[in-house]
């Protein structure tokens, strides 16, 4: 089993869609979920988000766990023109599986939302603090603290 971690995200009915999704990666997996943290859109008009990291183990690789993902959001409702920045259901992106580093496949792990955004990277530091970056080799504590000076 490898540890996963996901970005989700929501800004249409965010509080039903985000009670939705966490309901559904229950019934697939055993997660740990961040608080929710609130945020305003980026790169477009539109409502505020409310964004979270899941994290669970899974034997499923990078390209099955992203599809996995991928059916999750549209049962949730979320519509194939909800792409880039634009309002969504539900968005859902593998951040982390355990220590791989891949640009594959349409695969890029570990994300560079990771670093990008501090949506991503508060909540992803709330629940798994001390994990360190494959990359950076530096704890998300620590570049949470970093992002933050």
């Amino acid at each position: 089993m490898t540890q996963a971690y996901i970005s989700i995200g929501s800004n249409i009915e965010a509080k039903k869609n985000i009670a939705k999704v966490k309901k559904e990666l229950n019934q697939l997996f055993i997660c740990t979920f961040s608080d929710n943290f609130y945020s305003e859109a980026e790169g477009f008009e539109g409502k505020d988000f409310i964004n979270l990291v899941a994290g669970f183990e899974t034997s499923l690789d990078a390209v099955k766990l992203t599809q996995t993902l991928k059916n999750l959001e549209k049962k949730i409702g979320r519509e194939s023109n909800q792409k880039g920045m634009h309002d969504r259901v539900i968005d859902l992106d593998l951040i982390l599986l355990g220590d791989l580093i891949a640009q594959d496949q349409g695969i890029n792990l570990p994300s560079k939302d990771i670093e990008n955004y501090l949506f991503v990277l508060e909540p992803l530091a709330q629940i798994a603090k001390e994990h360190l970056h494959p990359v950076f080799n530096i704890s998300f504590a620590e570049m949470l603290k970093d992002k933050l000076r």
